[in-house]
């Protein structure tokens, strides 16, 4: 059986994050997902974590240190747009319950480890 590149991951998850760019740029225009409005970032977030769950099921198994930084960079993204969203006084309710699954996944990442 032959085994996989260390880069397949790697590749896996520069396509998935270039697919979700595309969308943005052919749905809303723009390429930078702090430019969209809030129910637009909403999708492009839900994208994000659909995406990087993929992500993490198909490389944690060979690269567990690249899943989780998958995963912290799908929470550190939430966190920044929650950071501007607060700052702004928009309401942020909807990502304060997009950003359990990121932190879900994270503790689920954290004891598989032990």
């Amino acid at each position: 059986m032959r085994t996989s590149s260390p880069w397949s991951g790697y590749c896996i998850a520069a396509g998935c994050g270039l697919s979700i760019l595309l969308f943005l740029h052919f749905y809303y225009q723009r390429w930078n997902p702090f430019m969209l409005t809030g129910p637009q970032f909403l999708v492009f977030y839900i994208l994000l974590i659909i995406a990087t769950g993929a992500n993490i099921l198909l490389t944690w198994q060979r690269q567990p240190a690249f899943a989780r930084q998958l995963n912290a960079g799908c929470l550190l993204i939430g966190i920044a747009r929650l950071i501007q969203g607060l700052y702004h006084h928009k309401p942020v309710g909807f990502l304060l319950l997009l950003l359990l699954l990121p932190l879900i996944t994270a503790f689920t990442l954290r004891q598989d480890d032990k």
